[in-house]
């Protein structure tokens, strides 16, 4: 399975050819050049599934329209979808079943809007529940507030086994979907883990809020679990305003 990734020269050329050229964005999108600019760094896509494989590499396979932004300012408008084996985004340009894949730049300043939902995709620095630290694509699921609540959707790909004996069946290949949740506060700038547990969950967060949003999970019977209940905890610390 080939993995088509974006070099830091690459990333590093588009950023000195854009502050060189001095081009002015237009509320209705990029201008010419710095359009062209984008349209270089569009690779050609290859995804490879082995045959007989369940499941998928993507979120949804149909190409859905959405708004690609750099910043604030539109670049345009497309049809992507999720590689999440890969966590890329790849974009094309009209939803025709013959049209060119790319895949979008890995660039923090490059995000997406969904078209239907009005959800935003975006390039986020995250620690994983390994503590790890990595770059990947996240689902804003709250709005505005100083407290974010983001999902992060990922695909894992298994490789399968033959049957040794008549009393063992084979394995396919198999992707599997994954879902984890994350959230941002207004004083880090890494994206944090949610915990499964309630009490680490709470731990997380500053002890001046941890009494009070233990109180109020409490009270309303809350399930860190569930992503409606993650909302109104979230909406709930937005309200606080610490």
């Amino acid at each position: 399975m080939k993995k088509i990734l974006f070099t830091f020269l690459a990333v590093a050329s588009f950023a000195g050819a854009y502050a060189q050229a001095g081009v002015q964005l237009r509320n209705d999108g990029f201008s010419a050049t710095t359009n062209q600019m984008f349209t270089e760094l569009r690779k050609k896509k290859a995804t490879e599934v082995p045959l007989g494989t369940v499941g998928s590499p993507y979120i949804d396979e149909s190409f859905a329209p959405c708004e690609v932004y750099y910043n604030d300012e539109l670049v345009g408008t497309f049809y992507y979808r999720h590689n999440a084996v890969n966590d890329e985004i790849e974009i094309k340009d009209n939803p025709m079943p013959d049209a060119e894949v790319s895949s979008l730049a890995t660039m923090r300043q490059l995000r997406i809007i969904v078209k239907k939902s009005g959800q935003e995709i975006s390039m986020q620095t995250f620690e994983t529940k390994e503590d790890q630290l990595r770059n990947g694509y996240l689902y804003a699921i709250t709005g505005e507030g100083d407290y974010q609540l983001y999902q992060r959707n990922k695909v894992k790909f298994t490789e399968g086994t033959e049957a040794v004996s008549s009393y063992v069946r084979s394995q396919p290949n198999r992707f599997s979907i994954f879902t984890d949740y994350y959230y941002s506060d207004k004083d880090g700038k890494v994206v944090n883990f949610v915990p499964s547990r309630k009490g680490a969950f709470i731990s997380s967060f500053d002890k001046s809020i941890q009494s009070s949003l233990k109180e109020y999970m409490k009270e309303e019977g809350l399930n860190v679990k569930k992503e409606e209940d993650l909302v109104k905890i979230f909406a709930f610390l937005n309200q606080q305003g610490v």
